[in-house]
């Protein structure tokens, strides 16, 4: 378990346990807006766990106000997608060869709002608006996904790369946006009342443990709730934004994700 808190990464350590019999975990720091966390936690997986058979990017952030990493990257850009791709490729080596093996990349409803600007993914240029930025980092993560899959099949890998979303779910990830946090009472009050019908994170994530361990899920999947918006319900394949699957954008992005992270990895040069 690979937690930016590990305090809170203790904590689901604890639930896990006390709800099955014989769990065997182990919780990692890992902040994946840093490139020196990840190489940390990249050291101390190899010399604890070594192996993978699923790894699952959910590390994210939503509506933050303008703040960057000490590389320079905008928050969203660098928690919801760089980070991802980074860590993703420093795993790619560890994957266990036997058996099916699989990414899962989270994305959001959101991303289908988002429009992608490879020239200026940085916002450096752009005027910046964080709902733009959370969407942008998550059509960033989904588009990454299929040519993640489509480099892997070119190789012959036998690990596949999926995506799927929660649609809404109550987590803490609101806590840090001002934007997010209910202002005033008429709002507090709509929260309060809203909060009765989300869905929890117990069964808003089925839809990303679905793509992670189904048999029937496969490479260039991607899959939602299937009620109303898809904002809850059971999973099933979920809607893409068209440049999700756009195979020259996915190339761009790849190439300027490379020279961001300074990392090459099934990359077309090699």
């Amino acid at each position: 378990m690979a937690c930016r808190s590990v305090d809170r990464g203790l904590a689901a350590q604890r639930q896990i346990q006390q709800s099955v019999a014989g769990a065997d975990t182990i919780v990692l720091p890992l902040d994946v807006s840093e490139p020196a966390s990840i190489a940390d936690f990249l050291e101390r997986f190899r010399d604890r766990v070594g192996e993978l058979d699923v790894l699952i990017n959910n590390a994210g952030v939503a509506v933050l106000p303008l703040a960057r990493t000490t590389s320079g990257h905008e928050m969203h850009l660098a928690t919801n997608y760089l980070g991802a791709f980074a860590l993703t490729g420093r795993l790619l080596p560890y994957f266990r060869t036997g058996g099916r093996a699989r990414i899962v990349n989270v994305g959001s409803i959101a991303h289908r709002f988002g429009r992608l600007n490879v020239d200026d993914l940085n916002w450096e240029r752009t005027a910046y608006h964080e709902w733009k930025a959370y969407a942008n980092s998550k059509l960033a993560i989904l588009n990454h996904t299929f040519e993640l899959d489509r480099r892997l099949k070119q190789t012959g890998s036998h690990v596949e790369a999926l995506a799927a979303h929660p649609g809404i779910a109550k987590t803490s990830i609101s806590d840090k946006s001002p934007t997010l946090r209910p202002k005033g009472t008429l709002r507090k009050w709509y929260t309060k009342r809203m909060e009765k019908v989300v869905p929890s994170a117990y069964r808003a994530v089925r839809s990303i443990l679905l793509a992670a361990t189904a048999e029937d899920a496969s490479g260039g999947d991607y899959y939602g709730p299937g009620g109303i918006f898809e904002l809850g319900g059971d999973p099933k394949p979920a809607r893409l934004h068209p440049q999700v699957k756009d195979a020259e954008l996915g190339r761009r992005l790849w190439e300027v994700s490379e020279s961001m992270t300074g990392l090459d990895f099934l990359s077309e040069r090699q």
